[in-house]
């Protein structure tokens, strides 16, 4: 029987090699958990579909469309947003007058704290196109994230900047998102969300208050893949 030698050089190699594969192992990992963004983060990429329904006292509407992602970087999508508005005129009859529009959505993830996003109306009863960009980053509460956004067309030319905050709690999150305005018929908006997501479903639902005074309610319903 042949006795086999393993020499003490051996036992460092293959111990530096299982650390090394270990270490690779842990890294990719680490990437992946990096990339794997909440449901509701700025930076989430993910391939979704999405449904949202909403209503005023003057208003109701849904809206429907998908998003794809492309790596863990990009995503482009497509919107469809119909509303309903009704009144009473002078002699208190009510009237009603429908709107919608189709917008093509796209996203790029600059790095980790750096997104730029644009938004196009390119059917219904207006064209519009808006830009934005967002610095995003990680908090011990949750993410926060500051931009800004400009959006130009057949509504008007306009600017506003935002501010948001993500705070998850287990499985549940709440949302708010606060949007000061320029040159808009309204000088700010103050979207607020409570919601549950596994990280395939994601629910909540808002309630918008436009300068502190006028609201509506809205609930979204998304499939994430």
């Amino acid at each position: 029987m042949k006795t086999k030698i393993v020499s003490l050089s051996s036992l460092l190699l293959l111990s530096v090699s299982a650390n090394a594969a270990e270490q690779e192992k842990n890294d990719v990992n680490v990437d992946t958990q990096t990339n794997t963004y909440h449901a509701q983060d700025v930076r989430n990429v993910q391939t979704k579909l999405e449904a949202d329904y909403f209503t005023h006292d003057s208003f109701d509407g849904y809206a429907v469309g998908g998003e794809f992602g492309i790596g863990d970087k990009a995503s482009v999508g497509v919107t469809y947003t119909a509303l309903e508005y009704t009144w009473n005129d002078w002699r208190g009859n009510e009237n009603s007058t429908d709107s919608d529009a189709i917008a093509v959505t796209g996203q790029y993830n600059i790095n980790e704290n750096i997104v730029i996003d644009a938004l196009w109306n390119v059917s219904g009863d207006y064209d519009q196109l808006t830009f934005g960009a967002n610095y995003v980053a990680d908090a011990s509460f949750g993410v926060w994230n500051l931009g800004a956004n400009y959006s130009m067309g057949d509504l008007n030319d306009s600017a506003d900047f935002e501010a948001g905050v993500l705070i998850p709690f287990g499985d549940f999150y709440y949302r708010g998102d606060f949007t000061y305005f320029l040159d808009s018929g309204y000088d700010t908006e103050f979207e607020n969300k409570l919601g549950w997501t596994n990280g395939t479903v994601d629910i909540n639902a808002s309630y918008n208050m436009y300068e502190f005074d006028d609201s509506y309610v809205g609930i979204h319903l998304g499939f994430l893949f």
